[in-house]
């Protein structure tokens, strides 16, 4: 009976350590607050609906690019220009990449440079290349 009790408080014990392991490693995540852009550019993305065409940390539509790490692909002045005057998409598409202004186009850009600042571990992987084996690609 002893022994029982001694188990049940060495699992306890564990238990809470790794808790307190846990609370510690994660807090300064939680800590920093996003910037006041970064907020009203997440409720930009959701009100246009963005996820539905675009993938963001692995999440959402697969017509569109995924947009993780966009911001740090090209430069701001030229993603601004392509929201603020979206070319005409591919003829099979049924509506057009919305227009936004250019405030809400710079919000959208803060919330995206927000989100390329979170450690993937490396995801999205790099785009598929196709290799040639017979030239020893």
């Amino acid at each position: 009976m002893r022994a029982t009790w001694l188990y049940l408080a060495a699992i306890m014990v564990s238990l809470a350590f790794f808790t307190g392991a846990i609370f510690f490693s994660i807090r300064p995540a939680l800590e920093e607050p996003w910037p006041q852009g970064a907020i009203a550019g997440k409720k930009i993305w959701q009100k246009n609906g963005c996820v539905e065409c675009h993938t963001l940390l692995g999440n959402g539509g697969y017509a569109g690019v995924d947009l993780t790490r966009i911001t740090a692909n090209s430069s701001r002045e030229e993603l601004v220009t392509f929201l603020t005057r979206p070319p005409v998409m591919r003829p099979a598409r049924r509506q057009r990449h919305p227009a936004l202004a250019r405030e809400e186009a710079e919000r959208l850009l803060d919330y995206l440079e927000q989100v390329s600042k979170i450690d993937t571990r490396g995801w999205p992987p790099p785009p598929f290349t196709r290799t040639n084996p017979a030239k020893g690609e």
